[in-house]
C-alpha cells in the first residue's frame, strides 16, 4: 500500500482535488443560456421518443446524447445525473493523462500540468467546463481518445481502436487519431482491429435506425450540416474564436508568448496558451531525431487531435479541452535545463487562473431549482429566469420556444420546444432560413415565444430581432401578444399565441 502511495500521490491528490471542486462548487458550473442545457434537454427528448437527426436536428455525433439518455433511463432525469456524468469523465481523463503522463515525465512537471488542468478546465466558470459543458460529446471524446492513445503507446492495438471509434462517435475532432493507428499498427491483427472500431459504429446506428432515423432524415441533416459549415456566421464565429488561423494574428501569439514568460497583467491572461501548438510543432521539428518512438507518437496524435483549436486554446473557449495533449506534448519537448522552471510556471498559471475563476464561481450565487435539480448562476441571470419561470408557472402550454437560446425553461417546466428550432442562434437562422422557420411556426403554432437578451456577438450580430432574425421577430409580433408582467425585467419578452 505504501508503495502504491508513493508511486501514485500525484494522481490520487489530483483526483481528490477534482472531486473537491466538485462538491464545492456545486451546480455553479455551465450556462444558464447557452449549450448545456441543450445537453440536458435533448437526451430527455430522445426517451420521450425523439430521434436525433430526424426529429431533433443535431450537429454532433450521437454517442454523448445517447450514453445521457441511457443515465436518464436508469438513474432518472436529473442535473446531478449529467453532473457526476462529467465528474467521472473528468476523472477518467486525468487518470489515463497520468498514465501517459508518466512515461514521458517527472513528478514536477505531472504535478504542473494536473494543477493546471484543474485551475483552467475544472474550475472553468463558463460552457467549456468539466461537469456541465457545452457538449458531453467533448468530455467522452476526450476520455476515450486518451483511453486509445494509451493501449496504442502500450501496443496493444485492438482496445486501441475499440476506444478511437468511441471517441470519434462522440466528436469527429477525433477522426485523425485513427489515421495515426492505421499508421503504427499497419496489418497487424486488421481483422480483429477493423472488427472492434466498427462494432461501436454499428450499435450507434443500429439503435437510430431501430428509433426511426431513416437514410433520407440523414441526408437532409448532412445538407444543412454542410450549409451550416459554408455559412457567414460560422466563418465570423471562428474567427472571433481564433479557429481560423490568420497572418495578422501573429502579433498576438507573440504577445501571448511573452506575456505567459513575464506575466504583466494578472488579470489578462485568457489567452496566454494561444501558442502552444505552433510552438510545440517548431520545437517538434527542431527536436525529431532526439525523440523516442512512444513520443513521437503522442505528439503527433496531440497534434492531429488539435488541428480545429491549433490557433485557438484559450481559457474561454473549446480549446481548453485539448490542454492535457498540449501541456503533455510541450513538456515532452522542453530541454531537460528548462523542466523544473516550465513546472513553476505552471504551478504559477495554475494558482493565478484557479483564484481568479475561483472568484467568477463565487459570483454565481443564485440558486434556479426544480424537482430535476439545481444550477447556480449570477444574480442578474438568476433573476431574469426566474421571473420567467413564475410566469409560466401552472400555465397550461404544449410548448414554449426561447431564443436565441435558453433550454433551461423547457427543462425546468418540462415543457417541450421545437425539436428543430430549439436554438436561433445567427448560425441556425442563417442555415434554416427566415422563411423556412416561419413557415414552419404557421404549421405548429407554438403557445408561447420567449425573447431573451443574449447577446451573440461572436457570430457578428447583436440581438435577436434587431440586427438578424428581423422577419422573424415581424411574424411574432403579428401573430403573437405580449405578455404584461410587471416581474419581467425590459429587455425579456414573453409572447402568447393570439387565440
Amino acid at each position: 500500500m505504501a508503495e502504491f502511495l508513493r508511486k501514485n500521490w500525484i494522481l490520487l491528490l489530483t483526483e481528490i482535488l477534482i472531486i473537491s471542486v466538485f462538491c464545492l462548487f456545486y451546480g455553479r458550473f455551465g450556462n444558464v443560456y447557452v449549450d448545456s442545457f441543450r445537453e440536458a434537454y435533448i437526451p430527455e427528448q430522445i426517451l420521450n421518443g425523439k430521434v436525433l437527426y430526424k426529429n431533433i436536428f443535431c450537429i454532433y455525433p450521437p454517442l454523448g446524447y445517447m450514453i445521457n439518455a441511457l443515465l436518464y433511463k436508469i438513474f432518472g432525469v436529473k442535473l446531478s445525473v449529467l453532473y457526476i456524468a462529467g465528474l467521472f469523465a473528468t476523472l477518467g481523463s486525468v487518470f489515463f493523462a497520468n498514465k501517459i503522463g508518466k512515461m514521458f515525465l517527472n513528478n514536477y512537471l505531472l504535478a504542473g500540468i494536473n494543477l493546471f488542468i484543474i485551475s483552467a478546465l475544472v474550475l472553468s466558470p463558463n460552457v467549456f467546463n468539466a461537469f456541465f459543458p457545452y457538449s458531453y460529446g467533448m468530455l467522452y471524446g476526450i476520455f476515450f481518445a486518451l483511453i486509445s492513445l494509451y493501449f496504442i503507446l502500450k501496443e496493444k492495438y485492438p482496445v486501441s481502436y475499440l476506444f478511437c471509434s468511441l471517441a470519434i462517435c462522440s466528436k469527429m475532432e477525433f477522426l485523425p487519431l485513427l489515421f495515426v493507428l492505421v499508421f503504427i499498427s499497419k496489418k497487424e491483427n486488421i481483422g480483429k482491429n477493423s472488427a472492434l472500431f466498427i462494432l461501436p459504429i454499428i450499435i450507434v446506428t443500429t439503435i437510430l435506425f431501430l428509433q426511426g432515423l431513416r437514410i433520407s432524415d440523414l441526408a437532409v441533416s448532412c445538407g444543412l450540416i454542410q450549409i451550416m459549415g459554408n455559412s457567414q456566421t460560422l466563418h465570423e464565429f471562428y474567427s472571433s474564436m481564433g479557429l481560423i488561423p490568420r497572418i495578422e494574428h501573429l502579433p498576438l501569439y507573440i504577445t501571448n508568448l511573452i506575456k505567459f514568460v513575464f506575466p504583466y497583467n494578472f488579470q489578462k491572461y485568457q489567452e496566454i496558451i494561444l501558442w502552444i501548438f505552433p510552438l510545440i510543432s517548431i520545437l517538434f521539428v527542431c527536436k525529431y531525431k532526439n525523440l523516442s518512438t512512444k513520443e513521437k507518437i503522442f505528439i503527433v496524435a496531440s497534434v492531429l487531435i488539435s488541428l480545429k483549436v491549433f490557433f485557438a486554446l484559450t481559457m474561454q473557449s473549446y480549446g481548453v479541452y485539448y490542454l492535457i495533449f498540449a501541456l503533455i506534448s510541450l513538456t515532452i519537448l522542453i530541454p531537460n535545463n528548462f523542466k523544473k522552471i516550465v513546472a513553476c510556471y505552471l504551478i504559477f498559471w495554475s494558482l493565478l487562473i484557479g483564484f481568479n475563476n475561483t472568484k467568477l464561481l463565487l459570483k454565481k450565487n443564485y440558486t434556479l431549482n426544480c424537482e430535476k435539480g439545481i444550477i447556480k448562476t449570477t444574480t442578474d441571470e438568476g433573476i431574469k429566469y426566474s421571473a420567467i419561470l413564475k410566469s409560466l408557472e401552472g400555465v397550461s402550454v404544449s410548448s414554449v420556444l426561447i431564443y436565441p437560446e435558453g433550454l433551461l425553461v423547457n427543462y425546468f417546466l418540462n415543457v417541450k420546444s421545437d425539436d428543430k428550432f430549439y436554438s436561433l442562434i445567427p448560425l441556425y437562422v442563417e442555415t434554416f432560413g427566415e422563411e423556412n422557420i416561419i413557415h414552419h411556426f404557421e404549421i405548429t403554432k407554438p403557445d408561447y415565444i420567449i425573447i431573451n437578451d443574449l447577446d451573440t456577438f461572436t457570430y457578428g450580430y447583436s440581438k435577436f430581432g434587431v440586427d438578424y432574425a428581423n422577419n422573424i421577430k415581424s411574424f411574432i409580433e403579428e401573430n403573437y401578444q405580449t405578455v404584461t408582467n410587471n416581474k419581467l425585467p425590459e429587455d425579456m419578452l414573453i409572447y402568447e399565441k393570439i387565440k
